[in-house]
């Protein structure tokens, strides 16, 4: 396969799997004439029709889907060999895109960054950090860091981390508080919530082998959860703090845990990226950065 008709059959691809041809050119990261030009080369090349276009969508032809379901594992095999032979005694270059959850990605993932970017020095980043969901193969990006396991097609997953939740408040707060003794306490306190660890109106626990569900009503919410954190260490309220966030200020006694006795679940982390990239050897070697400094 020269290198003319494997980018046709990559675009080919990449049509189908997003549902068209915008979405596929923002998949590769060309302009979506180019991913037309190439999937209509294609088609003249073998001399049959693959795809159907309307207006509104893209359907395969009966020729297409053969074609595509044969591509398939001639790209993948393609693609790991590749990869194999280029991060065989090479050092891994070039740009990596990398979003990630914004608390989450400032105190574990970027002191992991750095390093790697040390030891690597023709590696180059462009990093978003925030808490909205980012479609990354819509978007262009190498990989994502997610709390939770995507389900989406054409990504694959792979853990590099977990921590735990916590029910925090001010040693101040405490003291000026009614105690909460049980969960159900919790519904007469100033709860500050953050959407990406904490429901915004049902707090769940393990309490006494029963599983209870608390309704809440938010004095505060916000949409960071540094935000959180530093609304909790100046004694405004009780919230569901992550550990990676919780650790040193429980420790140093500035904030104390509340129902420490009390069962939330621990927290999967992802490193998620999409499947033709799989094998480029500068998502391998951040994944396993990754992993080396933040699995505990």
């Amino acid at each position: 396969m020269n290198k003319a008709s494997f980018s046709e059959a990559e675009a080919f691809l990449a049509v189908v799997d997003r549902g068209g041809f915008g979405a596929a050119a923002r998949e590769l990261g060309i302009t979506q004439s180019t991913v037309s030009r190439r999937v209509a080369a294609l088609e003249t090349r073998i001399g049959k029709r693959l795809i159907e276009r309307t207006t509104r969508r893209v359907a395969l032809t009966e020729a297409g889907l053969a074609f595509a379901n044969d591509l398939r594992d001639v790209l993948a095999r393609l693609a790991d060999a590749e990869g194999r032979v280029q991060s065989e005694g090479s050092e891994p270059e070039g740009l990596l895109r990398v979003t990630m959850p914004t608390a989450y990605g400032r105190t574990s993932v970027l002191p992991r960054l750095a390093a790697l970017s040390g030891r690597y020095p023709r590696l180059r980043f462009e990093l978003d950090l925030s808490d909205r969901y980012v479609d990354i193969l819509a978007e262009g990006y190498d990989l994502a860091i997610r709390i939770a396991e995507p389900t989406q097609s054409g990504l694959v997953s792979e853990r590099i981390d977990r921590f735990t939740l916590h029910v925090c408040a001010s040693p101040d707060y405490v003291a000026k508080h009614a105690p909460v003794e049980r969960p159900q306490d919790l519904a007469a306190h100033a709860c500050i919530v953050q959407r990406t660890y904490a429901p915004r109106s049902k707090w769940r626990f393990e309490w006494s082998g029963d599983l209870i569900e608390i309704e809440i009503a938010p004095r505060i919410v916000v949409s960071d959860m540094m935000a959180v954190q530093s609304l909790v260490l100046e004694g405004t309220g009780v919230a569901i703090l992550p550990s990676f966030l919780a650790r040193d200020d429980l420790e140093s006694g500035k904030l104390v845990e509340v129902l420490g006795e009390a069962g939330l679940p621990a927290i999967n982390v992802f490193a998620t990226f999409p499947h033709h990239r799989a094998s480029l050897s500068k998502i391998r070697v951040l994944i396993e950065e990754l992993r080396r400094g933040l699995i505990r």
